[in-house]
């Protein structure tokens, strides 16, 4: 058995008849899909509805990935806006991942160094004052602190 109708094996038909139309109009349409309200829906509608999301959300984050690369492999290091945004979202995470990076906070009145002795200078002073922080904050818990051979009863 073929997939012909009838009336065309029968009769002397035009030689470009497409099979479209010896299909039925469903076979051709695709059937519209039920609207259910969210109270009339079962739970294999939600989750084929939430399998559906997940799947369209995962084709557009692979299309992002696509063109942030693309633009990457065109413009590459940090050249373009997208690779510095990347690495200083990547620089936050490591420091919220308590990795051993410490972010340094931009006070603005940094001027680039010329030299290598003015870098080591600057270097040896944000030691200085670091180191003096902590020792203050040591003194401070000291001070806090009262010992019980102190206390008189």
């Amino acid at each position: 058995m073929s997939n012909v109708p009838v009336m065309s094996m029968e009769e002397v038909a035009p030689v470009a008849v497409s099979d479209a139309m010896m299909l039925a109009p469903e076979e051709i349409h695709e059937k519209k899909k039920e609207q259910k309200g969210s109270t009339e829906k079962t739970e294999i509608d939600r989750k084929r509805e939430r399998r559906e999301k997940k799947r369209r959300q995962h084709e557009r984050a692979v299309a992002r990935e696509k063109r942030r690369k693309l633009v990457e492999k065109l413009n590459p290091g940090l050249g373009n806006k997208h690779s510095k945004k990347a690495a200083l979202m990547k620089l936050e995470k490591d420091v919220k991942s308590s990795k051993n990076v410490s972010l340094l906070k931009d006070e603005g009145n940094y001027k680039p160094v010329k030299s290598s002795s003015a870098f080591f200078s600057r270097l040896q002073d944000e030691v200085r004052d670091q180191v003096k922080t902590k020792k203050e904050t040591k003194r401070k818990k000291d001070k806090s602190t009262v010992k019980v051979s102190q206390l008189k009863l």
